[in-house]
């Protein structure tokens, strides 16, 4: 289980402003043979950045922000949101949603699978290569404006607008239409009758996906929660090929979601969650000023880390 984030804890740009240094880290594992050939194996598939305070010496005002942190925060036993100074914005032409299913990324990236949830990412692009890295944004700064085929998507319960989780990255859109299942021809290739074609029937096209939710018996445990690929459709049917031979039940509801033919971006700010790396921070006061307000503090070990979470 990760750290637990307090939300309402965020680093003062005030703070940054006073200075900051950070680096980028990766854990690579390098061999090298007795003919000085290197072989590399990836140990982290994500960036950990980490984040240090007091490169300068503070003012007292400075210092007492950092100690406040730390008390409570309970010296780095939970987490608090920071805004990178160089890395906190997301473009449209940056901002790409990915379907998720079961806690796993399905589909395609930037676009559409048939299923309400979809994580936050950023990419990152290589200048004069196609090469592109896409970074999992788990803390969205509110505002973030989500768009579907380029369009602003409204936030909301009615049909196609969505639900922003600012803790996790997770945008939950609402079904662009739904209708109940009369009933399930099961077998090696599924069925699912309508009471008429004008509602899902209508909304879908072979090369589609449906999205099927409340079906009994045992067949609800291959067809429920997620979306089918649709293979053939009648005057008030849809065949999915996810196969039911042997299983029993019936009823539930069928829904339309975003498609692979959508395109879904966003764009806004994000945080960075973060801890105090050690349990310790050290500090040092600089002799120099007869007042108390202008004393000055050293304490260039103050690490706050990078919390990956999923």
């Amino acid at each position: 289980m990760s750290v637990q984030v307090l939300t309402d804890v965020i680093v003062p740009t005030g703070l940054i402003a006073m200075g900051v240094s950070g680096r980028s880290v990766r854990r690579n594992v390098r061999t090298e043979n007795q003919a000085g050939i290197m072989q590399i194996t990836q140990g982290w598939l994500q960036t950990r950045r980490e984040y240090t305070f007091g490169i300068q010496p503070l003012e007292a005002p400075g210092w007492q922000m950092i100690e406040a942190l730390y008390e409570v925060t309970e010296g780095g036993a939970y987490g608090m949101l920071l805004e990178d100074p160089k890395d906190s914005q997301v473009s449209a032409s940056q901002g790409l949603l990915h379907a998720t299913l079961g806690g796993q990324l399905v589909g395609t990236i930037g676009h559409g699978y048939g299923v309400p949830s979809y994580r936050l990412h950023k990419r990152y692009s290589a200048h004069g290569t196609a090469r592109t890295f896409d970074r999992l944004i788990t803390r969205p700064k509110s505002p973030a404006t989500v768009m579907r085929n380029g369009s602003p998507v409204a936030v909301g319960a009615g049909a196609g607008n969505i639900s922003i989780n600012y803790d996790t990255g997770t945008v939950t859109f609402a079904a662009d239409l739904s209708q109940g299942i009369q009933s399930i021809t099961l077998g090696a290739s599924t069925v699912l009758n309508f009471v008429n074609g004008v509602g899902i029937v209508a909304a879908l096209d072979v090369g589609q996906r449906v999205y099927i939710t409340g079906v009994s018996g045992t067949a609800g445990a291959v067809l429920n929660g997620r979306s089918h690929d649709i293979t053939a459709k009648g005057a008030t049917s849809l065949t999915i090929s996810t196969p039911t031979a042997g299983l029993s039940g019936g009823g539930g509801t069928a829904a339309k979601y975003p498609q692979a033919s959508d395109v879904l971006t966003w764009s806004g700010g994000f945080f960075v969650p973060v801890h105090f790396r050690d349990d310790a921070i050290d500090w040092t006061f600089l002799v120099g000023h007869e007042h108390e307000d202008g004393r000055v503090i050293a304490g260039p070990s103050v690490v706050l880390q990078e919390i990956k979470e999923r």
